[in-house]
């Protein structure tokens, strides 16, 4: 059985066919059997959320349980140098990662058992590029998966039909087939790239054994990714290019931009609207930096569905935690060691590189060099800095620095501040005397006209300075207010669900927000509680509240997201559930009471701890386009009575349950 995943149409689903076709012609009737004794998924383009790569032409995962072989037909030799050329290779099982390149061969270089490719500024290797989408794989399935496959790599060159001969040899272990491969040829250049050595007295392909390879075969990486409804409709907002798009795109890259506006005032969209519009009108790779890791691996759902690249020579756009990228610039400057951010020392390390450029032993045309070393991870003429206003000032100066204040775009969510004193931007660009164009967002873009005007009273009942204009193009919008725990509230849950889907929407347009309280560990993987209440139910749920899941995107329509509040900045839904608002205030207010206690020097404390509670909890309040869920733990509370009273007076918008 042979499955192809992916959009028809493109040059990477092209070569999967061509995997497909090679396959079928080596083993006729291979694509008929039946899953028990051969099963093949063939997935292209892939996204690999949460790693260095994001991009993967071409994976294949392939698990054998009869009888197959290759026989090679080049001059191709083991790990101990023996030649395997006439001998039998049995496939067992293979997970692999492929490049895809359409160069001609004037275009085209093998040199050192190394593909590189020319393009307009010049030499790029292929063959580095795969081995890091090698890396980026392996770790994602470990991640996902639990399993440690071994997984090989090969590039198709497509724009050839032999492989260069040097002295009349082809050239094998570079790893690449041309365009005229069969499965005999692809499966021994990704076999003679790694260690193919014998097993007993038979040489093996082998990337796992059966339970590991059911495993992966059965990931979500190769579930075909759909758009829902509320999908297509931010896909079209993002490839709308309206004229303030447009206008934002010419400046990315050479001014310095700065979008400012309250939560759901369509921030995060107008930012991906202009680099989507940039990389269309002239192949702008722009680079998004988020702190939220559920954000992240949202927006990179978004630009899969779209087939937008992230790693592609002529343009993209990437998404990173500003963690993780910058770590990648603390590794190249000595001053980070491989593998987790030490959160303790980040910030006091992004202050020593600071100095660095400061006693002039970091010049700028070492940054260059860096850059140019390492294009795929380091090469932007863009960067768009989400939640700008949240910064530590050490990582804001270090990025300006490194790139260069023009280079940056800004994305502010007024009354969004929530760690710590606002991050300073404008003194690097005074410094360069460079230009800002400022874009300052009123309206609620995001959510229909009846939550806005339920969020401006809520605000304005709980004395918090937060205003947005309702959308007058987006009438209706309702609100329901419960008692009680969302996990046991069946009969809302069917509710809210039912009429999700028969609005046109699927249960991923769905978004939870949950406190910590409602969370466990088992087994070292953190769960909710709503989530084993849905699967209970034999629902699907994508429990974002652990690290690992929520560096991956939902693949699958039928998921219910969940989240912890924390992590909700930036996302959306068709509807909001917040569980238990109330118990994320008090949480808010008491840490910060504790903190501003400790200080001792602030006025009016309790009054201040309001105000960052009310703070963090307008940012879940914004999530919604139609429907606003709220549950509440303790009527008794400070959220509880506002939201209440509030209720109370726009009868025509809150539904009250139980």
């Amino acid at each position: 059985m042979i499955e192809v995943i992916g959009e028809p149409g493109s040059p990477e689903h092209e070569a999967a066919l061509l995997v497909r076709d090679a396959l079928m012609r080596t083993w006729p009737g291979i694509e008929a059997t039946p899953a028990s004794e051969d099963h093949i998924k063939i997935a292209s383009s892939i996204k690999l959320s949460g790693q260095k790569v994001s991009d993967v032409d071409v994976v294949i995962v392939g698990m054998i349980v009869g009888r197959r072989y290759v026989i090679p037909k080049a001059a191709v030799k083991d790990a101990d140098g023996n030649s395997l050329l006439g001998a039998k290779v049995r496939v067992k099982s293979f997970v692999a990662a492929i490049e895809v390149k359409d160069h001609a061969a004037t275009a085209m270089q093998i040199v050192a058992g190394g593909v590189s490719v020319k393009y307009k500024d010049g030499w790029k290797s292929a063959t580095d590029q795969n081995d890091a989408q090698l890396y980026s794989l392996r770790q994602y399935l470990r991640e996902t998966t639990g399993t440690n496959p071994w997984v090989y790599r090969s590039v198709i060159l497509r724009g050839i039909n032999e492989l260069p001969r040097h002295r009349g040899i082809q050239h094998p272990q570079a790893g690449a087939v041309p365009a005229t491969f069969d499965a005999s040829a692809l499966l021994m250049a990704m076999a003679t790239v790694g260690e193919l050595r014998k097993h007993g007295d038979e040489y093996v392909i082998s990337s796992g054994d059966h339970e590991t390879m059911q495993s992966i075969l059965a990931s979500s990486l190769l579930t075909p990714l759909i758009p829902s409804n509320l999908d297509r409709r931010r896909m079209d907002r993002i490839a709308a290019r309206p004229t303030e798009a447009r206008e934002i795109a010419e400046l990315l890259g050479n001014e310095r931009v700065h979008i400012r506006g309250n939560g759901g005032t369509g921030k995060t969209i107008l930012m991906l609207q202009a680099a989507y519009e940039a990389f269309q009108s002239r192949g702008t790779r722009s680079l998004v930096l988020t702190y939220n890791t559920a954000l992240a691996a949202d927006i990179q759902r978004t630009l899969a569905l779209m087939g937008i690249p992230g790693d592609g020579e002529a343009g993209g756009i990437r998404v990173r935690t500003v963690m993780s990228f910058m770590h990648s610039w603390l590794l190249r400057l000595g001053l980070a060691r491989a593998g987790e951010v030490n959160f303790g020392e980040y910030e006091g390390k992004c202050s020593e590189a600071l100095r660095y450029f400061d006693e002039g032993a970091l010049q700028p045309d070492e940054v260059a060099r860096a850059i140019a070393s390492d294009p795929l991870d380091l090469a932007f003429d863009a960067i768009l800095v989400d939640e700008a206003q949240d910064w530590p000032q050490a990582e804001a100066d270090l990025l300006a620095r490194l790139y260069g204040p023009a280079r940056i775009a800004l994305v502010d969510g007024v009354s969004q501040l929530v760690r710590g004193a606002a991050t300073n931007w404008q003194a690097q660009v005074a410094a360069a005397s460079s230009q800002v164009r400022t874009k300052s967002l009123r309206e609620g873009l995001r959510m229909k006209a009846n939550l806005c005007r339920f969020l401006n009273t809520v605000a304005e009942e709980a004395g918090f300075q937060w205003h947005v204009t309702p959308n007058k193009q987006a009438p209706g919008g309702r609100v329901i207010v419960a008692p009680g725990d969302y996990a046991r509230l069946d009969d809302l849950q069917q509710k809210i669900l039912r009429q999700a889907i028969e609005a046109g929407n699927m249960p991923v347009d769905l978004l939870h927000c949950i406190p910590p309280a409602a969370t466990s560990i088992e087994g070292g993987v953190r769960r909710s509680e709503l989530a084993q209440a849905f699967e209970a139910k034999l629902w699907e749920a994508w429990d974002g509240v652990d690290d690992a899941t929520r560096r991956t995107f939902p693949r699958s329509t039928a998921s219910l997201r969940i989240v912890q509040y924390e992590s909700c900045r930036g996302l959306e839904g068709w509807a909001a559930i917040l569980d238990g608002l109330d118990e994320f205030w008090a949480l808010k207010r008491g840490t910060a009471l504790a903190d501003l206690e400790a200080q001792g020097s602030v006025i009016d404390p309790e009054a201040n701890a309001d105000t960052v509670a009310w703070r963090w909890c307008m940012i879940p309040l914004t999530r919604p386009i139609d429907t606003l869920v709220i549950t509440l733990r303790n009527e008794g509370s400070d959220l509880a009575r506002v939201i209440r009273l509030v209720s109370s007076r726009m009868r025509d918008v809150v539904e009250f349950v139980g």
